[in-house]
């Protein structure tokens, strides 16, 4: 039972635990994307520091499951999947075009299951 104002407890599964883990991969690979940036020291903690804070602050305002300003679906599904095109293009330019294809992959996979899921039950 949930109290006034409080959401009712989502089940968790595999699919939502890789769904989180491509999340956290996503700051990761950002992060390790603003190292490879540049050679300027200065350039350098920036990129590390901004690419990651952007992408989460995109995420926890249209995409964040606790967000008043989330999109719906498919919009959201829509957002996400252009997130992951753009993150893993930059990764791909700085760290290979291997994992950058992986991650953009794998997350566009998962979080389209996750909308196909969404919609099946609304």
């Amino acid at each position: 039972m949930t109290g006034l104002g409080e959401r009712p407890q989502e089940k968790v599964g595999p699919l939502e635990l890789i769904a989180f883990l491509c999340e956290l991969a996503m700051l990761v690979l950002l992060a390790m994307t603003g190292v490879a940036a540049t050679d300027s020291l200065l350039g350098r903690v920036l990129a590390t520091v901004a690419l990651p804070a952007a992408a989460a602050g995109i995420w926890s305002v249209w995409m964040a499951p606790t967000s008043r300003r989330r999109l719906a679906n498919p919009s959201r599904l829509y957002a996400q999947v252009t997130l992951f095109a753009v993150v893993g293009t930059t990764v791909g330019l700085f760290l290979g075009w291997l994992v950058g294809a992986a991650f953009f992959v794998v997350s566009a996979v998962v979080f389209a299951e996750l909308c196909r899921r969404e919609r099946r039950t609304a």
